[in-house]
């Protein structure tokens, strides 16, 4: 079956920035929680659209995006790309909800643990605290600023992240994608 593979992004929130916690479990609540997450409940478990979608926040030294991806029967790929760009749109418009914020900050804290499984992902972490300039008390510190996370914040948080939309990649041969800007026009004959 021939594949088309999503990819799309936006402005992300650095690092060291204020709200990046509210950013952090939002992204979770999106498309960071895997099997949790809305984009896995409405493209994969309601309606069979691929097998994984994703997505992730990812900051640098001088910039912060929101990255996610899926890959899905070419014939779906506009079907698929609707039900994204939809719960993108009802993230920024609506926030999280109550539950939705509690699981994740539950989810958040006690799957920490697994960043300290091996000997190899201690030395990744230290190193990420340190480029970060998080400090030597950050893990102990961590939990709190999660808890400290409103609804509010979450749902301004939500607002700023994604209300903005997102750039999309699309690669194979979908159906039901409309070319647009620059692919439109390389696309004419």
């Amino acid at each position: 079956m021939p594949q088309t593979v999503i990819e799309f992004g936006g402005t992300g929130i650095a690092r060291s920035d204020p709200d990046f916690f509210a950013a952090y479990i939002v992204n979770h609540i999106l498309g960071g929680g895997t099997f949790s997450s809305r984009l896995y409940r409405e493209v994969r478990e309601k309606r069979g659209l691929a097998y994984s979608v994703s997505d992730s926040l990812v900051w640098y030294d001088h910039t912060a995006l929101i990255l996610g991806s899926t890959a899905t029967r070419a014939d779906r790929a506009g079907e698929t790309l609707d039900v994204i760009d939809k719960e993108i749109r009802r993230l920024a418009a609506d926030g999280p909800t109550a539950e939705e914020l509690a699981k994740s900050k539950a989810h958040l804290n006690a799957s920490f643990a697994l960043n300290l499984d091996t000997s190899a992902k201690i030395a990744a972490l230290m190193v990420q605290l340190q480029r970060d300039k998080l400090g030597i008390d950050y893990i102990a510190r961590r939990p709190a600023m999660i808890a400290a996370v409103t609804l509010d914040d979450a749902r301004r948080v939500a607002k700023r992240l994604l209300d903005g939309g997102m750039l999309v990649t699309v690669v194979g041969k979908p159906a039901g994608v409309a070319l647009t800007g620059a692919a439109a026009n390389d696309a004419k004959p």
